[in-house]
């Protein structure tokens, strides 16, 4: 599954499968699968979050990048070394996780993830805004609130885990 340099034992390399799976109402079953692999990794994060309603601004910084390893400090990752990102919205409250994607909180894009479901970002040439230039270098932190900030009767939290995979 792996394009990777042979290597004994084959390291540095996550393989990641996506499988959907639906039973139509004519009991017509359909699968699909998406399965990648993302080489050259050396470092491989994982961590679980609790964010609660009370936030201010744009949301609860959870993924902060630099330029340079000179730059790192804990929690924060070479933005030109992430490979993979995953965030996970786990079941645990009926409340949606907005995720903001932000470059110099001068841009930024909002991903709605529900309860129970996960935000993939793993493309070298990736693009968000359209009009920045291409690889994980365009995003400066990744912040998470729950739900929109919209509503104010909500008073809940959400448990997010985000993973992060770089060289």
């Amino acid at each position: 599954m792996a394009n990777c340099t042979p290597k004994t034992p084959p390291t540095g390399c996550l393989d990641v499968t996506i499988q959907e799976s639906i039973t139509m109402s004519n009991y017509n079953v359909q699968n699909s699968y998406n399965t990648f692999t993302v080489c050259g990794i050396n470092n491989y994060v994982t961590r679980t979050e609790v964010i609660d309603y009370v936030w201010s601004g744009s949301g609860i910084g959870i993924i902060s990048f630099v330029d340079s390893k000179s730059e790192q400090t804990p929690g924060s990752f070479v933005n030109s070394d992430v490979k993979y990102i995953r965030i996970t919205n786990f079941a645990t409250s009926n409340k949606f996780a907005s995720i903001h994607c932000i470059k110099d909180n001068a841009e930024s894009v909002t991903f709605k993830v529900d309860p129970g479901k996960s935000l993939i970002l793993s493309n070298d040439d990736l693009e968000i805004p359209s009009s920045t230039t291409s690889s994980f270098s365009y995003m400066t932190e990744i912040k998470a609130m729950a739900g929109s900030g919209g509503d104010s009767t909500y008073t809940g939290s959400i448990q997010i885990e985000y993973v992060v995979a770089s060289a």
